[in-house]
Formats: structure tokens, sequence, C-alpha cells
């Protein structure tokens, strides 16, 4: 029996949108597994909660983050700065994870598109390999005001619920596939 696939799905959530949208990219994940008969572990972790263990263990990866003033939100840059050396060879010349496959969302009340670039440069950074064409950006539609941004209530609509989804079963079949 082929030994069994991980994924880490790392997420953090301010109003609850980032973690609706990590929450359909783990059920399109397990989707895709169950589809394609092939067991997967997917870890479902907040930034604090995951180890450089988690990364390394890992064979493809989905992050989700709200847009924080134009930026990946500060908990989510920290996951990704504590945890880049530790995925690169004691030399520092080869990535430990280097093509790895990953998926990417960002919660936005309005634009979300400089979160979504900084992420998509920090991921071939890591020297993950993109399977989206562009990073998913999730707008919460709402005005931006202070009672709407920090509501525990962002809505998500149906397309962007299906959309996270085929990210995350994409990245899983990804997985699958290449350990056949």
């Amino acid at each position: 029996m082929p030994p069994l696939k991980r994924l880490l799905l790392v997420y953090h959530t301010r109003t609850g949108l980032s973690h609706q949208i990590a929450s359909s990219m783990r059920t399109g994940a397990i989707n895709a597994a169950s589809t394609m008969g092939s067991p997967l572990s997917v870890d479902f972790l907040r930034p604090r909660e995951a180890t450089v263990g988690h990364l390394l263990r890992a064979d493809g990866y989905l992050f989700a983050c709200p847009e924080n003033l134009a930026s990946v939100s500060g908990e989510m840059l920290e996951f990704f700065h504590d945890k880049y050396y530790g995925a690169f060879s004691a030399d520092g010349e080869g990535s430990l994870i280097a093509g790895r496959p990953v998926g990417m969302a960002v919660a936005s009340g309005s634009d979300g598109s400089a979160a979504a670039a900084q992420m998509s440069r920090i991921c071939r950074g890591w020297r993950l390999r993109e399977v989206t064409e562009e990073v998913l950006v999730v707008k919460n539609g709402l005005v931006q005001t202070k009672e709407n941004i920090l509501s525990k209530k962002a809505p998500m609509g149906e397309k962007e619920r299906q959309l996270c989804e085929e990210i995350g079963g994409l990245v899983a079949a990804t997985v699958l596939l290449e350990g056949e």
C-alpha cells in the first residue's frame, strides 16, 4: 500500500470568511480523494499551530487568509516568515519542498489583489508549484465600515464556495496522481 498522502491547510481568519474558504478547500480535497478512492490526510491548522514538521511532511499545501491593509494578514505572514528557513537544506541552497503543489485564496472586503500577489510571490520563493493561474480572491461585498470589517458574519456565496472546493480538489488530485 502506498504511503498516506498529506495536505497541509493553513488558514488565518478575523471575520470568519477565511475559515469558510479554508473549510471549503478542505471539503474539496476530501471529496477528490474519496472520488479517486485514495486515502488522504488534511492537517487543518491555524498559522500558530503549524510547525516546520507539518510543512515538511506535507505533499501539498492550501493557504487561506484575509487581506489586511493591502497585505497578507500579519499572523499568516508570520507563518511564512517563521517556516521559510526550515523549508531549505542546511546549506540554504535547496528547497526541501520544491515543486510541491499549492492552492491559495484570500478573503477580502473590496480588492484583495495585493495580498493575492504577495502570497503568490511568497509561495514562488518557497519554490512551490501553483495549481491555478491566480490566487482566488473571495470578496465579501460589504461596505468597508468598522462594523462590517469586525463582523464575524462575513458571507460567502455558493459560487465562491464551489471555487474553493475546486482548488482543494485540484491540489488533492495533483498530490494523489503524482504518487501513482
